[in-house]
């Protein structure tokens, strides 16, 4: 009995700190899911007050290292036509978050490649080649494509779902984000800081547009 009661007492300030850190985040959500509701439903978004395993399952696919649901802070959808549109915002660290838009069509078949824009600043990490999958891959014979982006991925696959003409419509779009990657069904853009009035409205754009391109 005596260990038994020394045992609750070791862990119950443990108990109690989960607890009261469970409770503020769930209180922040709401907060924050009431802030969002002003700019994002004029929109279309449904801002969502429980989170749907599947559709922080499409983001895994994306995000493998995306493992703290709790981290999620809100998670506002739209539906356009044949396309879904679903935003989240997720804590990282104290006053540190990013902005993840997923744009999901039964139109969309493809590998698992990221695409970025490729700039004088590009890192040489973006051009190696990591572990089975995720190779740098090369269209050395498509200049135009290849001075302007850098794509990761399976090459044959990636060169496939890239043909010619999904590549001149990625040249000649006009509003790309610096980062995408594609997989499945889905697209997805991720931005830093927390969703906000002023950029909200561009990054759907540029969503919805990219989600467009990777239509069969």
């Amino acid at each position: 009995m005596e260990i038994l009661i020394a045992f609750v007492a070791l862990i119950a300030p443990f108990a109690l700190f989960f607890l009261l850190l469970f409770l503020g985040r769930a209180s922040g959500r709401k907060k924050r899911r009431n802030e969002l509701v002003g700019f994002v439903e004029p929109l279309g978004f449904d801002v969502l007050s429980k989170f749907d395993d599947k559709l922080i399952a499409d983001f895994y696919h994306h995000l493998p290292t995306l493992s703290f649901k709790i981290n999620i802070t809100a998670i506002c959808v739209a539906d356009s036509d044949s396309m879904r549109i679903v935003v989240m915002e997720y804590h990282v660290s104290k006053g540190y978050y990013l902005q993840y838009y997923l744009g999901i069509s039964p139109s969309i078949s493809a590998p698992q490649i990221v695409i970025k824009k490729r700039t004088p600043s590009t890192k040489s990490i973006w051009t190696a080649s990591w572990g089975d999958v995720m190779f740098h891959v090369n269209f050395e014979d498509d200049p135009e494509f290849d001075g302007k982006f850098i794509v990761r991925g399976d090459t044959a696959q990636a060169r496939e779902f890239l043909n010619p003409t999904r590549r001149r419509a990625l040249c000649e779009a006009s509003d790309l984000p610096d980062y995408f990657s594609v997989y499945g069904q889905s697209v997805l853009l991720s931005f830093a800081n927390r969703i906000d009035a002023a950029t909200f409205e561009r990054c759907v754009s540029q969503c919805l547009a990219v989600t467009r391109l990777m239509k069969d």
